[in-house]
């Protein structure tokens, strides 16, 4: 019943770490710049080790290409892309409530596209959920702001989540996720290029400490280790792996306290008990789905 919860723990854990590097990185670069930077120099870290080591295969066949970069457009693109250039638009807050929806949408979808059939306690447990989720984040609504850039972008990057990981949830390739992973966000990386142009987001004002550091843990803990476990969770079970992003902002709240001296209120405190609730009724019933590759 509880086999997958230490890899969902420890993406929820990580992933939520991704916007605290971000705001450190931003200090010295554009934001979508930085996660420009982050996808390309994440392949150029990696693949050589792959490259080196003939364990697994790196280079894909001709039919793993498309896969591989409608994945990465989805998922590194469309999704981290556009999360980094709405940290131009929309409060930290505001960004986080768009996180808890994207496992709603992955449920709706999985229904609609998957066909997925689902449980009353998944049901239940997704909506006690969100419910501690938006209770949580009810402290930070007063002092957020948002642009109509910024809700155009997390809506993006919401859709483009849920898309991402449905698509992968049935998607065949006999790359090994880890290659898989590292050649999705490369490419994913390459086309984030024309969107910082368009969006003015490429200027590097500085070579830092913030800039090097939050590269560093961007690339290894998150485009890297992170990514893996999401693979692995959503080729488990794409809802069930949904329930784990309602962690994340609970947690984000946590290291904001710790990391950037943010207020944690009663509400922030009751609203994660009600996410972890949430979590924990949905996993009880959570089953995987068959694919369909």
């Amino acid at each position: 019943m509880y086999k997958n919860v230490l890899p969902g723990l420890l993406f929820a854990v990580l992933w939520a770490s991704g916007a605290i590097a971000a705001k450190f990185g931003m200090r010295s670069v554009d934001a979508l710049m930085l996660a420009a930077i982050r996808f390309i120099a994440t392949g150029f870290l990696f693949a050589p080790f792959f490259l080196l080591h003939k364990k697994h295969r790196f280079l894909p066949h001709r039919y793993e290409w498309k896969p591989i970069i409608i994945y990465g457009f989805l998922n590194t693109t469309l999704t981290l892309g556009s999360f980094f250039a709405a940290q131009k638009y929309a409060s930290a807050g505001i960004s986080m409530l768009f996180t808890a929806v994207a496992p709603l949408l992955m449920a709706l979808f999985s229904a609609l596209i998957l066909k997925r059939k689902l449980s009353r306690a998944e049901i239940a447990g997704m909506l006690v959920a969100f419910s501690g989720l938006l209770l949580a984040a009810l402290a930070a609504l007063p002092a957020a702001s948002i642009t109509p850039a910024g809700f155009a972008l997390l809506v993006v990057y919401m859709v483009s989540y849920a898309l991402s990981s449905i698509y992968f949830s049935f998607v065949n390739v006999a790359l090994r996720n880890m290659v898989f992973n590292i050649w999705q966000v490369f490419i994913g990386g390459l086309l984030v290029l024309p969107f910082c142009w368009l969006l003015s987001s490429y200027h590097i004002h500085r070579v830092d400490a913030n800039l090097l550091c939050s590269l560093a843990w961007l690339i290894i803990m998150l485009s890297f280790i992170a990514n893996l476990l999401w693979l692995y969770l959503i080729k488990r079970d794409t809802v069930s792996a949904g329930t784990w992003l309602y962690l994340v902002p609970i947690l984000g709240f946590i290291y904001g306290y710790f990391l950037l001296g943010e207020k944690i209120t009663l509400y922030s405190i009751i609203g994660g008990i009600m996410v972890i609730a949430g979590l924990v009724i949905s996993k009880r019933t959570a089953k995987k789905v068959p694919h369909t590759s």
